[in-house]
């Protein structure tokens, strides 16, 4: 059974990314089994071959340092938004985290500069959470 009170959300935002610059989101998996990540570009307005010319996550036991690339976990992106679009462009990455290291890192350069966010939901922890700071949000409510 799926139950959402054992699951935790980390996310990052940055207003404006410049093509080619690196958005970087750390994550601690550590008490979780699993873990979902939406990357969002928001919608430019130059036409471009690809949303991000690099998309991928890294793992690492430490904090901040020794990053190496999950092999398969790579995303050859495709055409984003043009002029007049409303939409950006979303990635999703679903990880198992049995067998990984602590720290899961998503790493993108945006295509055109944009306002990305890194959405995180770690699911199946080994606790519950009981309040928002433990679920990693501002509000909390269960029933």
């Amino acid at each position: 059974m799926n139950h959402h009170g054992l699951a935790k959300s980390s996310t990052k935002s940055t207003a404006s990314v410049a093509a080619s610059a690196t958005f970087t989101h750390e994550i601690d998996t550590s008490g979780f089994k699993y873990l979902a990540i939406d990357v969002v570009y928001s919608p430019f307005t130059a036409t471009t071959a690809a949303y991000a010319s690099v998309l991928k996550l890294q793992e690492s036991d430490s904090s901040g340092s020794g990053q190496a690339d999950i092999s398969g976990m790579s995303v050859t992106a495709g055409a984003g938004s043009t002029t007049g679009a409303s939409y950006g462009a979303i990635a999703r990455f679903n990880v198992d985290l049995r067998g990984r290291k602590r720290y899961i890192s998503v790493v993108t350069s945006p295509g055109n500069t944009v306002a990305i966010t890194s959405d995180a939901r770690l699911a199946k922890g080994e606790s519950g959470a009981v309040d928002a700071t433990t679920a990693g949000v501002n509000d909390y409510k269960s029933l």
